[in-house]
């Protein structure tokens, strides 16, 4: 799981590399169709969908923090073989490849660009592989513990049988 962990924040940081060399603030560069994905730098001082409601060290200081907290917990599931360990590894990768962005630039490189016809918003916010694993590791997490994790012990066990 750490290698895992290590190779997907590679290449978040890699991506993120070539998104800001080869990419111009705000100027989109169509990928798929016209509008569907594309690729577009947006340098996020905030959080999820851009939004800012702490100060820049805060929400470093907040990464990292849930960095060291995912890595020691990330420990304790492996020793035990537990099916969280790879969400947690998605959550821990996303925490340390946003948190390496701050460090460095004092701000989030997104890049990743989708509209979604008739969707909740206008446009999807623009994001990145760092935010892809928060989200899939976020959605494993929840659909593990709500349908297969049902004792203490954290032990799977096979989905309530459908009457």
């Amino acid at each position: 799981m750490f290698s895992l962990a290590l190779a997907l924040t590679v290449l978040d940081q890699a991506s993120k590399a070539a998104a800001r060399q080869w990419l111009q603030s705000g100027q989109p560069v169509p990928v798929l169709g016209d509008d569907f994905f594309r690729l577009t730098l947006v340098e996020n001082p905030g959080i999820a969908f851009g939004l800012r409601f702490a100060h820049p060290t805060f929400l470093l200081i907040v990464g990292l923090l849930a960095s060291l907290l995912l890595f020691f917990y990330l420990v304790t599931l492996c020793r035990k073989d537990s099916p969280l360990r790879f969400p947690v590894a998605l959550l821990l990768t996303g925490a340390f490849g946003n948190s390496i962005d701050r460090i460095v630039f004092g701000r989030v490189t997104d890049f990743l660009d989708f509209d979604f016809p008739d969707f909740i918003m206008e446009r999807w916010p623009v994001f990145n592989v760092a935010d892809s694993c928060v989200t899939i590791g976020m959605t494993l997490l929840i659909v593990l513990s709500l349908f297969f994790i049902h004792s203490p012990s954290r032990e799977i066990s096979e989905p309530a049988a459908q009457n």
